[in-house]
């Protein structure tokens, strides 16, 4: 059976496993139901396209009481009175693509600034899946997104990101460890389903030091480790790319 790579679907079958399934924030298709019910128990909800990447069309929504919407989009934010008002403006700005709304993880942030963390798994043909790299994208100033070209963040060691954050209650060891063990088994899931032997995985770490699966990538670009001062991992990477077969 042929699998979407999607979004939704692949949420979908990482929810499968009972070990995944607390690190997904919850996630649906974007219709006014799934928005209204999301909105109204977690009070913020980011929109997505459900096939997008880079960063594109990300929507962050937060309920201001009174039936008050503030709508952050790039560096803009408009308040809106009323869901459907909300709801329509919303629409608006995806024209009529295919979206999803997902609960809004309140990201730990390094002088105010959310980031979170990429982590590269790798698998050689008849092998098992490796751990190759992790870093943390910081966003830029007044940005809700990560993405270092749009929203002219910067790239730093993860370990570096955490002592830096205003986390609390985790050591970096620990809250790395951890990521870790996400990352491996969320390839070990989606190998069930998809031919894939590169993961990238954007990992988000809120102010607790949980560890969250914010979306997987089959196809990430290499290219964020060449921002690093070190550059073992950028060549740990791209040396297991070649030899993987």
């Amino acid at each position: 059976m042929s699998y979407n790579r999607d979004k939704l679907t692949k949420y979908s079958l990482l929810a499968k496993s009972p070990v995944l399934f607390s690190a997904l924030p919850k996630t649906r298709s974007m219709t006014k139901r799934h928005f209204r019910s999301l909105i109204k128990r977690y009070d913020k909800v980011i929109v997505k396209p459900s096939g997008g990447s880079g960063g594109v069309g990300v929507i962050s929504v937060s309920s201001k009481g009174r039936k008050r919407f503030k709508i952050h989009h790039g560096t803009k934010k408009k308040t809106i009175s009323g869901l459907s008002p909300a709801y329509s403006y919303i629409r608006r700005k995806t024209k009529g693509a295919s979206y999803i709304a997902q609960r809004k993880i309140a990201l730990a942030r390094v002088n105010g600034r959310p980031f979170d963390a990429r982590v590269m798994v790798q698998r050689k043909k008849g092998s098992g899946w490796v751990l190759t790299g992790k870093l943390a994208k910081i966003a830029g100033a007044g940005y809700i997104i990560t993405n270092i070209a749009r929203s002219k963040g910067e790239v730093v060691p993860l370990s570096a990101a955490i002592r830096k954050s205003d986390i609390h209650g985790a050591s970096v060891s620990r809250i790395q460890s951890r990521m870790d063990r996400i990352a491996l088994r969320t390839a070990e899931q989606l190998r069930k389903y998809y031919r894939i032997r590169t993961l990238g995985l954007d990992a988000g770490i809120d102010r607790n030091g949980k560890v969250w699966i914010i979306e997987a990538n089959f196809s990430p670009s290499k290219s964020l480790f060449l921002k690093l001062r070190d550059k073992s991992m950028y060549k740990r990477i791209v040396g297991f790319h070649k030899k993987r077969s």
